[in-house]
């Protein structure tokens, strides 16, 4: 007997989605934006860091929209290398590694997104 939506499904909407990846996105810009000096240490390298950063970015919209994934894997490459554009304007140091490491992220985000919404319509 199917007495409704799953649980997963009434959980990450795409709207509910959305405001995740937005309110990520502004912790991400905040933390790659704010100086340095100010940020606290925390165990691993920088280049995890991103990679894990930008993997969450992706993942509610990967998870709420898998046949859409594409296009928020772009949106999460364009934004991860806007911020490395800018980071020389707020006395940081961009880098195509960070770059690199973002693109890395996005591809593991979106694959785990995409395969946990897999595995929740079983």
């Amino acid at each position: 007997m199917n007495c409704g939506p799953r649980m997963t499904e009434l959980l990450i909407t795409p709207l509910w989605a959305r405001r995740v990846t937005v309110l990520l996105a502004a912790l991400i810009a905040l933390a790659t934006l704010i100086p340095a000096q100010q940020l606290p240490d925390a165990p691993g390298t920088d280049k995890l860091h991103h990679a894990i950063a930008f993997g969450l970015l992706v993942l509610p919209m990967s998870f709420a929209r898998p046949q859409q994934f594409w296009k928020y894997a772009l949106y999460g490459i364009a934004f991860g290398i806007f911020i490395e554009l800018t980071q020389p304007f707020v006395h940081r140091s961009g880098e195509v590694r960070d770059a690199i490491a973002d693109g890395i992220g996005v591809a593991l985000g979106c694959a785990i997104g995409v395969g946990l919404r897999r595995l929740s319509r079983r």
